[in-house]
């Protein structure tokens, strides 16, 4: 597993990849990426590559058997976290791996990562320890912002976790977000910059020439 020597506050990376991605068809988790890669694997790349990474998880839920199988040798530096009511949605994925990372009193904040999201950079993910590492008296919020709006990652602190956690599920973690978005530390993100998330076919089919892809038909997983 990927870590680094401790240090205070430790940061863990949560990277949540447990979604059907139906429009797809298969596990968009798995499509090509870069040289001899995949989206997810280039996500677990990137975070692992961060020296500022205490431990990177991984949430897995739909097509578990076939990620698993598929991309074992990046899988094996995370800790996987599987969750079976990925059905519910993204916020059930968020409770599953907090509820998981809640027993582990080593990890002060926690940034959440989407699992498709192959353009974020390590210079990215440093810059949010840093700011949480500048503010670990305080903790706040610490968000990335599109356009002065919240967007993703954003870094929740472990004393944070009961808090999330208590939300009913049905508006996700919108309505933390909100009520602490006032006093969080905002880091203004690009979609050129890296907050480019991979939604449909033709968005992938627009992005792969940005990973050394070129055009071609929808590939089987």
């Amino acid at each position: 597993m990927c870590s680094i020597s401790a240090k205070t506050p430790e940061f863990a990376v949560l990277i949540l990849a447990a979604g059907e991605a139906r429009r797809f068809g298969q596990p968009k988790q798995l499509l090509p990426w870069g040289r001899d890669n995949t989206i997810l694997g280039t996500v677990i790349d990137t975070a692992c590559g961060s020296k500022k990474t205490n431990s990177v998880h991984v949430v897995l839920g739909a097509h578990y058997d076939a990620i698993t199988k598929t991309i074992p040798d990046k899988l094996s530096k995370t800790d996987i976290i599987r969750n079976p009511a990925w059905q519910q949605g993204m916020f059930s994925s968020i409770a599953a791996g907090l509820r998981t990372l809640s027993t582990r009193p080593d990890i002060a904040g926690i940034l959440f990562l989407l699992g498709d999201m192959p353009f974020i950079s390590r210079a990215i993910i440093d810059q949010f320890f840093v700011a949480a590492s500048s503010h670990a008296d305080t903790q706040p919020l610490v968000i990335a912002t599109e356009r002065e709006k919240p967007a993703h990652p954003y870094l929740v602190w472990r004393a944070q976790i009961g808090e999330i956690l208590s939300l009913s599920g049905e508006s996700g973690i919108r309505p933390f977000i909100q009520s602490h978005f006032l006093e969080a530390i905002k880091i203004p993100v690009s979609l050129k910059a890296g907050r480019q998330d991979i939604d449909t076919w033709e968005t992938y089919e627009q992005l792969k020439p940005n990973a050394g892809l070129t055009p071609a038909t929808k590939i089987k997983v």
